[in-house]
């Protein structure tokens, strides 16, 4: 019998799920890796520290390039999900089959919708410099970013699988795109210029960007979504 894509989809959910709900100790740890910032763009963020300090690894220009593609990554993979019609996840999916995990609130994250996955956009994408650099450490990066910071999001409910090979797709053919446009024009230089001419400046701003680029803006987004509601009820 032949199956459609979507078949194919829901059968790879339900079989990294099977093990969900019946092991409070295993749905803990699933639950804390895939929450764990240190795990996710924690590592991912120190590891460009490093190398913006190891010239043996590249050029700074480079490491400015690339972060910028992904700050534009990680802002277009929210406007996507925003833009593009709502797809629920599969833990708010109706008669799925889906073991929802025994410390997972059913209600969490039932208004994003979970196409693509913002998390495989940034973290594949920020594998590909690191790839162009040793492709030994960048297949490393993909493989950690799909066992350690994808697959317990599938585990979870958060994703269906094609949502974050959709996801790790866009990621990767956006920063093999956005790479070469940046580098082509003056803005990397300006940004070392101003490393160079105001050092303390640009070292507490470069932490407060990676900070957020490391947990996906997250707290920009909610406070952005807490003005919108605080505008919309002012103007009520």
């Amino acid at each position: 019998m032949d199956w459609a894509p979507r078949d194919w989809d829901r059968a790879l959910l339900l079989w990294i799920n099977q093990p969900a709900g019946h092991n409070g100790v295993l749905d803990k740890l699933v639950f804390d890796i895939a929450d764990a910032t240190l795990i996710k763009g924690g590592l991912f963020l120190a590891f460009y520290w490093w190398l913006w300090f190891d010239r043996t690894m590249g050029r700074r220009r480079d490491i400015v390039v690339a972060l910028t593609a992904a700050l534009a990554i990680a802002i277009l993979s929210r406007a996507l999900q925003v833009g593009l019609p709502f797809h629920q996840r599969p833990l708010h999916t109706p008669g799925l089959g889906l073991h929802v995990p025994l410390n997972v609130d059913p209600e969490s994250l039932n208004t994003f919708s979970s196409f693509p996955s913002d998390h495989a956009m940034l973290f594949f994408a920020l594998a590909v410099p690191i790839w162009a650099r040793s492709r030994w450490l960048g297949a490393a990066a993909m493989v950690w970013t799909l066992l350690l910071i994808c697959l317990p999001r599938v585990y979870l409910g958060y994703h269906f699988p094609s949502d974050v090979l959709a996801g790790a797709g866009l990621g990767i053919l956006l920063m093999l795109v956005l790479c070469p446009l940046i580098a082509a024009t003056r803005m990397p230089d300006r940004v070392l210029a101003f490393k160079a001419a105001h050092p303390a400046a640009f070292y507490a701003l470069a932490f407060v960007v990676t900070l957020e680029l490391a947990i996906l803006f997250y707290d920009v987004r909610h406070f952005v979504l807490d003005a919108v509601r605080l505008g919309k009820m002012l103007v009520a």
